[in-house]
C-alpha cells in the first residue's frame, strides 16, 4: 500500500519563488519525521559524494546550516506574526 506523506512544490511568481509544502493530515508524526530525515540523509550523501568529502564532514557542515536556517525561518515568522497583531 502506498500513501502520500508529504508533497512540495515551488512556484515562480514574478521571479519570486513560493514554496508550498503539504503534509498529509492522516500521516503519523513518525512517518513525517522519517520522510524528512531520510530526505536529508539522501541530500547529505549526494553532497558528500559530489564534493568528494567524508559523510561526517558533510553532516557537520549541514547541521550548522540547518540550525541557522530553521532559526531564521522561525524569527521571520514570529516577526510577521507580530506585525499582523499591530495591523
Amino acid at each position: 500500500m502506498e500513501r502520500e506523506i508529504l508533497t512540495a512544490k515551488v512556484t515562480n511568481i514574478n521571479n519570486d519563488k513560493q514554496f508550498n509544502i503539504h503534509i498529509n493530515g492522516k500521516a503519523k508524526q513518525n512517518e513525517v519525521e522519517f520522510v524528512l530525515v531520510r530526505s536529508m540523509y539522501m541530500l547529505l550523501t549526494h553532497y558528500a559524494k559530489t564534493n568528494h568529502i567524508p559523510f561526517e564532514r558533510a553532516l557537520h557542515e549541514y547541521s550548522g546550516a540547518i540550525y541557522a536556517q530553521i532559526g531564521a525561518m522561525h524569527d521571520n515568522e514570529m516577526r510577521a506574526m507580530s506585525h499582523e497583531d499591530t495591523d
